[in-house]
C-alpha cells in the first residue's frame, strides 16, 4: 500500500501517550546513573546570589558518590548470586546455542540478562528483541553452523520505542523503533555520517524509514528496506523491572533515589563552598572614598559582591574578615546522613550504609529492624526474579519461533524464589529438628523439598518429577525411622582382636581398658 508523505509524517512523529511526559525522567535517570563530569553541568544548581566566577569555581570542585549505581549494582548482587536453573538436559540444541552466545557482541545468556535486569532497574522497562541474520541461501543445519548466521537478541532502551499498538486481547499488533545508522562500510571513502533510522515492526513484516529532503529542499520521508517477518507476532516483548499491569512504561528501582542522590549532591557542592569560605574568609571594608569610575571601585566589582562586603565606615570601623556560621555545616552534614539512610531504607538495604555514619561500613540498628530490612530486601528481589524469569522464558519461545520450533511444555528457566541465607547444612539441621519434635508430614515433605532445591539445583525435569513422586510417601514409618536414627548415632564400635593390645597405648587413644595384672 502506497502511503502518503504527510500520512509517513505523521507516523514517524507520533509518539505513545507516555513518551512526552517521561522522556525527560527515563535521560535524567540513565545520566545519573552514569555519572561523569558532564552531569554536574545539568544537576548541580546555583543558590541565590552566587555570582557567575563563584558558580563556575564550584562546579569545577563537585564530587559525587553515586549512590544511585551503588543501588543499582546491590540489587544485581544478590539477584545473581543465588543459581539460576537452566534445564540443559531437555533444552533443544537451538536454545543452548544461543545460550552460548546471546547477542551479536557474543554476550551469553547470564551475562545478556544481567545487562537486561540492569536497564529495567534503571528505566523501569526495557525492550528485548529476538532477531535473526539467517539469509534464504541457508537451507540446512549444516549451512547454519558453516556460516555466521544465527538468532540473536538486543536491548532498545524507552527512549528509542516510539510508539506501538495492541489487539483487543492486549497483544503487541506492531512498533515503531528509532535506530540510529553509520555509514563505515567503506574505511576510505564512507562519509562516517551518523543517522536516525526508524523501523516498524509489525506481525507480517519489517520496514525501515529515514527522513530526508527532496531536490527542492522539503522534508520527506523514505522506505529504505524491508522484508519478511516469518514467526507470525512481533519479535518483541517488555521487561519491566517488577511486574504490573503498566501499558507503556513501567516504575524502576531508581525513581525516587536518582533524585535523592541528586539532592545529596547538591547538598555536598554546598557544603564545599561553606568550607571554602570558612578557610578563605571574606573582607569587609568600608565604601567611602571608593567612588564610581575609579579604578578601585571597578577592581572592587570585578571581585564579585560574593568575596567583600562593604558598609559604611563613618563610625570608624576597621576592614576586617568574616566567615559562614559553622551551624550551617552541621545541618548540611546531618541532611546527607539522613537522606543517604533513606536511600537505603527504601530498598531495604540499610545493613549497607550505617545510621549515622556512612563510612563505617557496620549497621548499627537492632536485630527486629534488621529482620524488617531483610523482609523489604526479600520482597524486593523475589519480585524482581520473578520477572527476569518470566523474561527468559519469553525469550526462549521467541528463538525456537525464529528456528521454527514448537514451544517447550515445561519452562526451562528457574530464577531463586527466595532469597534468604540458609544454606544446605542449615536444611538438614532444621529436618532434623522437625523429625524431633514429630513435625506432621506435610511440613517436613515442604522442607525437604528446599532441600532438593539446593541439593540438586539444575536437575532434568524426569527426574525431579521421579524425586516429587517418591517424596509423596515421605517420611517413612516412625518405628523405622527412629531405629535408623538411632543406629545412625550410634558410635563406632572397635573391631578385631584388642586383648593384646598395649594399656598405655589404649590410655593414650583415649580408650578404657582392664586388663589383668
Amino acid at each position: 500500500m502506497a502511503y502518503s508523505q504527510d500520512d509517513l509524517k505523521r507516523f514517524i512523529a507520533r509518539r505513545h501517550p507516555e513518551y512526552g511526559d517521561s522522556l525527560e525522567h527515563w535521560n535524567f535517570l540513565e545520566a545519573t546513573y552514569h555519572g561523569g563530569r558532564e552531569w554536574f553541568g545539568a544537576n548541580i544548581f546555583r543558590y541565590i546570589k552566587e555570582g557567575e566566577t563563584e558558580f563556575k569555581e564550584r562546579l569545577a570542585r563537585c564530587y559525587r558518590f553515586n549512590h544511585t549505581r551503588e543501588c543499582v549494582d546491590l540489587v544485581q548482587k544478590y539477584i545473581f548470586k543465588s543459581a539460576i536453573v537452566r534445564n540443559e538436559t531437555d533444552a533443544p540444541e537451538e536454545i543452548k546455542r544461543f545460550w552460548k552466545e546471546a547477542s551479536l557482541s557474543g554476550l551469553d545468556i547470564d551475562q545478556f540478562m544481567r545487562l537486561v535486569s540492569t536497564l529495567s532497574s534503571i528505566f523501569g522497562r526495557v525492550w528485548v528483541f529476538v532477531d535473526s541474520n539467517k539469509s534464504s541461501e541457508i537451507v540446512t543445519k549444516a549451512d547454519e553452523k558453516n556460516s555466521d548466521s544465527r538468532v540473536y537478541a538486543y536491548i532498545v532502551k524507552p527512549q528509542n520505542i516510539l510508539d506501538m499498538g495492541f489487539d483487543d486481547s492486549g497483544k503487541l499488533r506492531w512498533i515503531l523503533v528509532r535506530e540510529t545508522v553509520r555509514d563505515d562500510d567503506d574505511p576510505i571513502t564512507s562519509s562516517g555520517e551518523v543517522k536516525e533510522q526508524f523501523r516498524l515492526w509489525t506481525r507480517d513484516e519489517w520496514m525501515t524509514f529515514e527522513q530526508s529532503e527532496d531536490e527542492n529542499g522539503n522534508g520527506i520521508v523514505v522506505m529504505t528496506g524491508n522484508g519478511e517477518n516469518p514467526i507470525g507476532k512481533v519479535p518483541c516483548f517488555h521487561v519491566d523491572h517488577v511486574i504490573g499491569e503498566h501499558k507503556y512504561s513501567a516504575p524502576g528501582l531508581i525513581n525516587d533515589i536518582a533524585y535523592l542522590d541528586r539532592a545529596v549532591a547538591n547538598y555536598l557542592s554546598n557544603l564545599d563552598a561553606i568550607i571554602q569560605d570558612q578557610t578563605f574568609s571574606q573582607l569587609v571594608m568600608p565604601a567611602q572614598n571608593l567612588m564610581p569610575g575609579e579604578d578601585k571601585y571597578d577592581k572592587l566589582i570585578e571581585m564579585g559582591t560574593k568575596r567583600i562586603f562593604i558598609y559604611d565606615g563613618e563610625g570608624g570601623s576597621k576592614p576586617d574578615y568574616i566567615s559562614p556560621d559553622p551551624t550551617q555545616a552541621e545541618l548540611i552534614i546531618t541532611a546527607v546522613n539522613k537522606i543517604i539512610n533513606e536511600i537505603y531504607h527504601t530498598i531495604g538495604m540499610a545493613g549497607e550504609r550505617t545510621k549515622e555514619d556512612n563510612a563505617v561500613g557496620i549497621d548499627n540498628s537492632s536485630g527486629v529492624a534488621k529482620a524488617y530490612d531483610f523482609e523489604r530486601v526479600n520482597s524486593l528481589l523475589a519480585a524482581k526474579a520473578d520477572s527476569l524469569e518470566n523474561a527468559e522464558n519469553e525469550l526462549v519461545e521467541f528463538v525456537l519461533a525464529w528456528h521454527d520450533k514448537t514451544e517447550v511444555e515445561d519452562e526451562l528457566v528457574k530464577y531463586p524464589d527466595t532469597f534468604d541465607v540458609r544454606s544446605l547444612f542449615d536444611e538438614f539441621t532444621i529436618a532434623e529438628k522437625l523429625m524431633m519434635i514429630k513435625a506432621p508430614d506435610g511440613v517436613r515433605r515442604e522442607q525437604m523439598t528446599q532441600v532438593m532445591d539446593k541439593l540438586f539445583p539444575r536437575i532434568a525435569a524426569d527426574l525431579r518429577k521421579s524425586m516429587e513422586e517418591e517424596l509423596k510417601t515421605w517420611p517413612p514409618d516412625p518405628i523405622e525411622e527412629a531405629a535408623a536414627m538411632a543406629e545412625a548415632t550410634q558410635p563406632p564400635q572397635p573391631t578385631g582382636n584388642t586383648s593384646n593390645r598395649n594399656p598405655q597405648t589404649a590410655k593414650r587413644q583415649g580408650q578404657v581398658t582392664s586388663a589383668t595384672k
